[in-house]
């Protein structure tokens, strides 16, 4: 898993901080275990501080098909037009489309290739710390400001290996965004890059839940698995609603397991054709859900924004 992260932020091994969970020193899966049950009771004991801490690096997780790359387009696209430049991520092996979502005409050059040669070799990636400057623009191109950087794809049979996972994960440590700027890191499906550590550098998760049983039982695992890591900050996005009914329903069961959502998504024809095509993705393309779910996530983080109107009239 790279560096040791400790999920709570101690300096060291009861040093300030230190909660005393010995997950640091754990040599067997069942200390581990252990330990992350105690780090999991400290965060659900301390929950009213999480709407202190400042969003820098977001992990947007769920089922697979649940919409994670359709709402990391619009999300980004939102914040971007609210005063922030967003590094998105794409940490999945298997979709190709993130990049035409966020209107780019071709993928980057992963970080991780292992016929090529990885990005993870170049003298910026070993640096203590990465600024978003510090990313080469070949392997982060630009859409307006925002930018996507890819772990990479299986393109063949037998290609699977956690490298490029690995790779993710120090990246993401190392990552330093300023006041203004913001990593959104489209997950997996399920609770896999849990395992693999990709959380670990992350302050908060965002769960799209869309109406099935499956991905509300997933939306509690991945609040979980986040609390077991350290992470305050874990909510629900809605996706693919079709009736208040169903929204009705889905926050009910979030609010029983003390996951707290942002706020809902419409189901949209409009959102699948684009989607069929390959065109790109933008928050306009709503009646403002999209703008009122990242306002929510940056109020409740007491975090500026300007308004929508600023950025038009720039443009």
């Amino acid at each position: 898993m790279g560096l040791f992260h400790c999920p709570v932020g101690a300096v060291g091994r009861g040093g300030d901080g230190c909660i005393g969970c010995g997950l640091c020193c754990a040599t067997s899966k069942e200390a581990r275990v252990a330990a992350t049950q105690k780090v999991r009771a400290y965060i659900r004991a301390t929950a009213q501080r999480d709407t202190r801490l400042q969003i820098r690096k977001i992990a947007v997780c769920g089922k697979g098909g649940s919409g994670k790359s359709t709402v990391t387009a619009l999300l980004s696209d939102a914040l971007s037009e609210l005063g922030y430049e967003c590094l998105v991520i794409d940490t999945d092996h298997s979709n190709n489309g993130l990049y035409r979502k966020l209107g780019l005409r071709e993928e980057p050059k992963p970080v991780f290739d292992a016929e090529a040669g990885a990005v993870r070799d170049a003298p910026w990636m070993q640096a203590e710390t990465i600024d978003f400057a510090d990313i080469p623009e070949q392997v982060a191109p630009y859409c307006g400001t925002r930018r996507l950087l890819a772990s990479g794809k299986i393109s063949d049979p037998l290609q699977g290996c956690a490298c490029a996972m690995s790779t993710c994960a120090q990246l993401l440590q190392r990552l330093e965004p300023d006041s203004r700027q913001l990593v959104i890191a489209d997950q997996e499906a399920g609770v896999e890059s849990f395992g693999r550590g990709i959380e670990t550098a992350c302050d908060t998760v965002l769960i799209v839940v869309e109406p099935s049983m499956e991905s509300l039982e997933l939306a509690k695992k991945i609040q979980d698995m986040a609390q077991g890591l350290g992470i305050r900050r874990v909510r629900a996005i809605l996706n693919k609603i079709e009736d208040p009914e169903q929204a009705e329903f889905m926050i009910e069961r979030l609010c029983e397991n003390d996951i707290r959502y942002l706020g809902a998504l419409e189901s949209s024809r409009r959102w699948r054709t684009v989607n069929l095509r390959g065109e790109p993705l933008t928050a306009e393309q709503d009646d403002g859900a999209v703008y009122a779910v990242a306002k929510n996530m940056l109020d409740e983080a007491q975090m500026p924004y300007r308004k929508q109107r600023e950025r038009k009239e720039e443009t």
